[in-house]
């Protein structure tokens, strides 16, 4: 028996004060109505009604329960409705847990004209440097280095895999350019390093992967910081083309060695944005969206995304 759908019929009857009535208005017959009323009796164990030929009553066991019941009903119903407004309408909170400098430099910018779009999302933004964060557990989005191998992830790629060694026209005039990877290891060097992790660039050279070890002045887990010390001069960085695009544009950033494709240790693998798959409520979607639409042209690679 289906409790809450016997318990609805209960209350069709009580409104309506006749069991054919509410058989009618619920496409039934009289005689199937009137078991799916005993039926709920028996499982209950008591009289809800006295009935005759003419009319229906409530008994006090029927009304206590037609009370109670009425007002639970009326929640899971309001219940229901705001779980499918979270799925239909975009509102709530969406949590996003974003590698910090795509954070910073895409996401932060575009939170105005989202929150302009869809005024009843709360974002709430958590920024990391781990590379092993997945959607789950309260998390909505993750924008995150390589794509996962979990079938039930979908990932969008957001930027390419490019990087660039590049450093400060001053940088070069006082220490030379770096003709091959090798001579590397006689410049200073500026290094993105979290604890325990290797100093050295890999560098693809006649097809094979070649590592020098780097050292330098700075070494730190922010490219933002990195950045900043090679626009000063400090040394050479090995960061991704979106994060260095603009300063390489403007001339503050040189690049060299464009010969060869290089990459820092564990850190290989393009910008992902990354959800669970299956329906998306509203207000993922609309910011999955909203940032593919609306990401910088440099960052765009949606066409070639792993949708």
């Amino acid at each position: 028996m289906d409790i809450l759908e016997a318990l609805k019929f209960f209350g069709h009857v009580a409104q309506r004060g006749s069991i054919s009535s509410a058989a009618r208005a619920k496409g039934l017959s009289t005689t199937a109505a009137s078991k799916k009323l005993q039926d709920l009796e028996a499982k209950l164990g008591m009289r809800l009604v006295d009935r005759t030929t003419r009319s229906l009553a409530l008994t006090e066991a029927g009304r206590q329960l037609l009370a109670r019941s009425t007002m639970l009903i009326d929640q899971l119903d309001d219940a229901l409705a705001s779980v499918r407004d979270l799925q239909d309408t975009p509102c709530g909170t969406l949590r996003i847990v974003s590698r910090r400098w795509y954070g910073i430099h895409v996401v932060s910018p575009l939170l105005p004209a989202f929150r302009l779009a869809y005024p009843r999302v709360v974002v709430d933004i958590e920024l990391t440097e781990e590379v092993d964060v997945v959607p789950g557990n309260g998390i909505d989005l993750v924008i995150t280095l390589g794509r996962p191998n979990d079938k039930s992830i979908v990932a969008h790629q957001l930027t390419t895999n490019q990087r660039w060694v590049a450093g400060s026209p001053a940088y070069f005039r006082r220490a030379g350019v770096p003709q091959v990877p090798a001579d590397l290891s006689s410049h200073d060097c500026l290094i993105y390093q979290r604890v325990a992790e290797s100093a050295a660039w890999v560098f693809e050279v006649r097809k094979k992967p070649v590592t020098v070890k780097v050292q330098g002045p700075i070494t730190s887990n922010s490219g933002d910081v990195l950045m900043r010390a090679a626009l000063d001069g400090m040394g050479l960085v090995l960061l991704p083309e979106y994060m260095t695009a603009r300063e390489v544009a403007s001339g503050q950033l040189v690049v060299c060695l464009e010969r060869y494709k290089g990459f820092q240790q564990s850190y290989v693998q393009p910008a992902f944005l990354l959800h669970r798959r299956g329906h998306l409520p509203a207000k993922s979607e609309a910011f999955v969206s909203f940032l593919l639409q609306h990401q910088s042209p440099r960052f765009d690679v949606s066409r070639k995304s792993g949708k």
